[in-house]
């Protein structure tokens, strides 16, 4: 079993501790497995930008061109939310699938569909479907499989590009539920070497944005490369698991509602600072209240991760990324576990007014020559941290002192070998369960640590 794996040789929590750990897994597992679940009696259709037609009927021999045209044409049917469809002769209907052949399909956006069973729009088998953003505004019971996702791939330039290039639940519906992208390459453009400092904070568009309404939304598995920010978690109950953010001049993954779990994310390169004239201060992983900046969070799980700020030796624009930046809470409940940080900065894993949060099994480590040297800490702005259990954890240093109820153990300075088969091991069970290659990116997950 891949979490077997993950916790072989890492610093470990009592038997109950990993059960829980365990069945909270399997749980998310099966939520999935029952989520992408096609109806019994499910249509398929298709779209083929190179043989389709607008007058086909979708069918395999005789498929439509491409999906943003099938949507435009209302040839699925948008559910209300009392189960009505505005267009009920529409031939794609909740349950069904609609693949996509290898080619540009233009963009998707719909505006608003409740569907009782899911309605995928994914990529034909052994194909290369290419579109150019993604925004479904509100809805229900939504996948997106397997697509690469860029606005420069278009054949002549979009009327217009929004911010994220994946939009899911930012309509005003707080009954949207279950909008799902994975398996996606996502990226603002394939080569951003010639970019300067500046264009690394004006040109990237941000990755995925899972949005303010809604609940349970989820991005699983996408490779998202070159962009401002990776993935906003900004509705309760959000997964984001398995996804590579590479190349990013903000936040990797930001956490900002009760109950939203990030895990077995790789989060990769980041670019551009202060000296730099972005005064954006640059986390691979930050928590906050969306909207207010600060205020109570609650059931948080960040479990898995595996952070480095500078993958090779020789990126430009140089820049101190903060691991787990959990500034601004209070942050109550949340579980930190089983993270592998190489940073170079002080931050490694900081929560701010923890109460009654889990620190444990973490590495924190630098590879770089400087003063900051990671550190695991329990920090405050309103002086309400009370009541957390941190052990297990590696790093260079540890400081606990704003909470005096904290139950601290076997909490250990790191060594660049230990960091080493932390890291490996973290990596290895990551590239078991999904791949050392991205499915549709055909690019690792991450290169090895290199020597100091």
């Amino acid at each position: 079993m891949v979490l077997g794996r993950l916790r072989q040789g890492l610093p470990g929590g009592d038997s109950v501790g990993r059960l829980n750990g365990i069945m909270k897994f399997r749980l998310i597992a099966t939520s999935a497995a029952l989520l992408f679940a096609g109806a019994a009696n499910a249509a398929t259709f298709y779209c083929d930008p190179a043989k389709g037609n607008p007058d086909g009927d979708g069918s395999a021999e005789r498929p439509w061109r491409t999906v943003e045209e099938v949507l435009l044409a209302r040839l699925v049917q948008f559910v209300d939310l009392s189960g009505t469809p505005e267009n009920p002769n529409a031939p794609v209907k909740p349950g069904d699938t609609i693949l996509l052949r290898s080619g540009w399909h233009g963009i998707i956006r719909i505006a608003k569909g409740y569907n009782n069973e899911i309605i995928t729009l994914g990529a034909d088998a052994g194909h290369h479907p290419q579109v150019g953003w993604i925004e479904i505004g509100e809805g229900r019971n939504w996948r997106l499989k397997g697509l690469t996702v860029s606005p420069s791939l278009s054949p002549s330039p979009l009327a217009r590009t929004p911010r994220s290039l994946v939009s899911l639940g930012e309509r005003s519906s707080d009954a949207s539920a279950e909008l799902v992208i994975e398996d996606c390459f996502i990226y603002s453009v394939l080569d951003a070497s010639a970019w300067t400092a500046t264009d690394w904070v004006e040109k990237p568009h941000s990755g995925i944005w899972l949005g303010r309404h809604g609940k349970a939304h989820g991005a699983r598995n996408n490779y998202i490369l070159n962009t401002r920010f990776g993935i906003n978690l900004c509705a309760p109950d959000c997964v984001a698991e398995g996804n590579v953010v590479a190349n990013f001049s903000a936040d990797g993954i930001r956490v900002t509602r009760d109950g939203q779990v990030v895990q077995y994310n790789v989060i990769k390169n980041n670019f551009v600072g202060s000296r730099d004239g972005d005064d954006n201060h640059d986390d691979a992983i930050q928590a906050f209240l969306f909207n207010a900046g600060t205020g109570t969070l609650r059931n948080v799980v960040l479990r898995g991760n595996l952070i480095i700020a500078r993958e090779t030796d020789g990126l430009p624009f140089p820049n101190g990324l903060q691991g787990i930046g959990c500034f601004d809470g209070p942050l109550v409940g949340f579980m930190v576990e089983d993270n592998v940080v190489c940073v170079n900065h002080y931050h490694g894993i900081t929560l701010g007014d923890a109460q009654g949060c889990t620190i444990r099994g973490n590495a924190c480590f630098s590879r770089w020559d400087g003063r900051a040297r990671p550190w695991v800490m329990l920090g405050q702005k309103k002086n309400q941290a009370k009541g957390n259990t941190v052990y297990d954890n590696l790093a260079h240093s540890f400081s606990f002192k704003a909470d005096a109820e904290v139950t601290a153990r076997n909490n250990q300075t790191v060594t660049e070998s230990v960091f080493r088969q932390k890291f490996s091991a973290l990596a290895a069970a990551i590239n078991e369960k999904y791949g050392k290659l991205h499915p549709v990116a055909k690019r690792p997950r991450l290169e090895p640590v290199p020597e100091k």
